[in-house]
């Protein structure tokens, strides 16, 4: 039998609260990876979902470790501490209106319920065919951090953020069907 690396642990914990929110049916999940990058000796987990019945925002979970993070935890080895644990990052993506207020609106939005010390990140995708001036926009929220299995209770906190946030697009009118 083997440990369980943080990597497992987390994954597990994460899964099977955003499962349990599914089971209860108020999300819908839309997809899940589980990857292995045998080249780099990279894992990478991700789950998508979105609420019950909305489809205008996609929320995506999204866990990685790479071989550092592994060998701090496996080999024990001293300037590697640092790197025992995970890095997380949570994606969303909304279509609304090419409008530069709803790029601020939306960086309010998540700074308000993710804090100032969050990396917000918006990429815009836009069809230059399209004559609707809609724009798909892809946002990203990053910890830049490693995260430990002592933090293992704020990660089930954060379904609730992710629920949170994508009640409040769901709530917004400005926003379309992806």
């Amino acid at each position: 039998m083997f440990d369980p690396t943080a990597f497992e642990n987390m994954k597990t914990v994460m899964e099977g609260a955003i499962y349990d929110k599914d089971l209860d049916g108020t999300i819908t999940i839309l997809d899940r990876n589980d990857i292995f990058n045998n080249s780099k000796l990279a894992r990478e987990y991700s789950i998508s979902f979105a609420l019950k019945n909305q489809d205008n925002a996609l929320m995506t979970f999204r866990l990685f470790a790479n071989a550092r993070n592994l060998a701090g935890e496996l080999l024990a080895i001293k300037n590697l501490q640092g790197e025992v644990g995970c890095t997380i990052a949570v994606e969303m993506v909304v279509k609304h209106a090419n409008d530069p207020s709803v790029y601020v609106m939306l960086k309010e939005l998540l700074t308000g319920i993710w804090g100032n010390k969050r990396e917000i990140k918006q990429e815009i995708r836009l069809n230059p065919y399209d004559c609707d001036n809609m724009v798909e926009n892809h946002l990203l929220i990053s910890f830049n951090r490693v995260i430990t299995e002592d933090q293992m209770d704020d990660l089930v906190v954060m379904v609730e953020y992710m629920e949170n946030t994508l009640q409040l697009i769901a709530d917004n009118k400005m926003f379309y069907s992806l």
